[in-house]
């Protein structure tokens, strides 16, 4: 299922001039598609879908399904301010190969619930693909309730719920609440590194920018969590807990970047008005990425 496991959602990566750099995003999901990850979602908040123009998302769908050549499933996000948006990345995201789309409910004012409700069925209504709604009201302003999800249910191609939650104890309770009010099972993936980091979160998905960079390890990092390795997972964290601490509190997409570049990615700077990072905070976050040279070489260097 496209939904479930470790979900990696790559950088786009960028040329000097600002273009998009589809040599290196190639190379990028033909690494990601050898490293064994579940599956992969381009034109996400890592992939800076808010910061490219249509041609361009196309661009980027194109390159990781030709890059991926079916060795693992790759899904578009085809989030936009407007439905008429949503539904041509919907249905371009299904003509160029797409596994599966993921959706937030970006908007310019914040959604109502009967709003989200309309849109996702306008999206099902226009492709085929599965759909993952995601969660992510610190960006929307929208937060979306579990009983919001059960009122999405009779949405057949709705099969992923990508949910957040300040902590490890509020997501189990969401967790146990959507079992309860849901008539069939959607796949509750975690999205948030810090609160992946945590391992104290299985759920049936991670969805994760840092996994696009540091694969092996989250692979690493899940399975010990999901067999509840206490020493395992210590030792993963000690690792990953410094890096996804550096990224969060640099701001994300730029420290994104940064540490791609740390992990021997071309991934230039983040598209204008974002920028890069001071050198001497790229430097420390090289440093840090040191700490995974025995896992992640030969993946993605």
């Amino acid at each position: 299922m496209v939904f479930t496991g470790v979900v990696a959602y790559p950088l786009t990566p960028f040329h000097a001039d600002g273009g998009v750099n589809s040599p290196e995003l190639k190379l990028l999901v033909d690494r990601l598609a050898l490293s064994g990850i579940d599956s992969i979602t381009v034109l996400g908040s890592s992939g800076s879908f808010a910061y490219l123009d249509a041609d361009e998302r196309r661009q980027v769908l194109a390159d990781a399904v030709e890059a991926a050549g079916g060795r693992v499933p790759v899904a578009a996000g085809i989030s936009a301010v407007a439905t008429r948006e949503v539904v041509a990345g919907a249905r371009a995201a299904e003509q160029l190969g797409a596994d599966g789309v993921v959706l937030s409910p970006v908007s310019y004012l914040p959604l109502t619930d009967d709003e989200l409700i309309v849109l996702v069925e306008e999206v099902a209504a226009a492709t085929t693909l599965p759909i993952c709604l995601y969660n992510n009201p610190s960006t929307t302003q929208f937060s979306i309730d579990v009983d919001l999800v059960a009122r999405m249910a009779h949405v057949p191609t709705l099969v992923a719920f990508k949910d957040t939650a300040a902590t490890p104890a509020e997501f189990a309770e969401r967790a146990a609440w959507l079992r309860e009010v849901l008539d069939r099972p959607i796949s509750h993936g975690a999205s948030s590194d810090p609160l992946l980091a945590t391992g104290e979160v299985a759920a049936d998905a991670w969805h994760t920018g840092l996994a696009a960079l540091l694969p092996a390890s989250y692979l690493a990092f899940r399975a010990a969590v999901l067999d509840g390795d206490a020493a395992r997972i210590s030792a993963e964290r000690s690792r990953l807990v410094p890096v996804v601490q550096a990224v969060h509190r640099l701001r994300k997409l730029s420290g994104l970047h940064a540490l791609g570049r740390a992990c021997g990615i071309d991934a230039g700077d983040p598209r204008h008005p974002l920028l890069p990072i001071a050198g001497s905070e790229q430097r420390d976050l090289a440093r840090l990425a040191e700490a995974f040279d025995d896992v992640e070489d030969g993946v993605l260097r």
